[in-house]
């Protein structure tokens, strides 16, 4: 006894968008070869088409599935061809020179430096009760720096 084909309800959502995929670039291949949609005689080819491309990907589904789901989609491949007309096909990726990749690491790092000093350039000196300017902290946590004693100011007093 062979095993059971796999269901079109049984496959995950993105297996589901992926072969819709592959069925809307066979009505598209279609559509540009003849100026149309497929019409009955032509859906019959085009579903052995699309079924033997999405045999490749090894689902398990049977032909009847293919070819009911290839069918039932084909008024939303049409819509979709009328609305947005056929897609474009991808354009070829061109591989950047060496100096090129360097030049965007260089501009990359150039603007994280520059957003760095300004950053640092807006920070307000840190400040307490104690300490008109605090340098930093221990590795206990407490804080180092200049105290108000120190400038000859009260605390929070402002400068002149």
């Amino acid at each position: 006894m062979g095993a059971r084909a796999r269901e079109w309800k049984d496959l995950k959502a993105k297996q589901k968008q992926k072969l819709s995929e592959v069925m809307f670039g066979v009505v598209c291949a279609h559509y540009k070869e003849h100026g149309r949609m497929p019409a009955d005689a032509d859906l019959e080819k085009l579903a052995k088409t699309a079924f033997t491309k999405i045999q490749g990907h090894g689902l398990g589904l049977s032909y009847e599935t293919v070819h009911d789901v290839f069918l039932k989609k084909q008024a939303r491949f049409a819509e979709r061809i009328e609305k947005n007309g056929l897609p474009e096909p991808p354009k070829p990726k061109v591989k950047k020179t060496e100096a090129e990749k360097l030049a965007i690491k260089r501009a990359a790092r150039k603007r994280k430096k520059a957003r760095l000093a300004a950053q640092e350039q807006q920070r307000l000196p840190e400040q307490d009760d104690r300490f008109f300017y605090i340098a930093g902290y221990t590795s206990g946590g407490a804080p180092y720096g200049v105290t108000w004693e120190e400038m000859g100011l009260e605390p929070w007093e402002e400068l002149q």
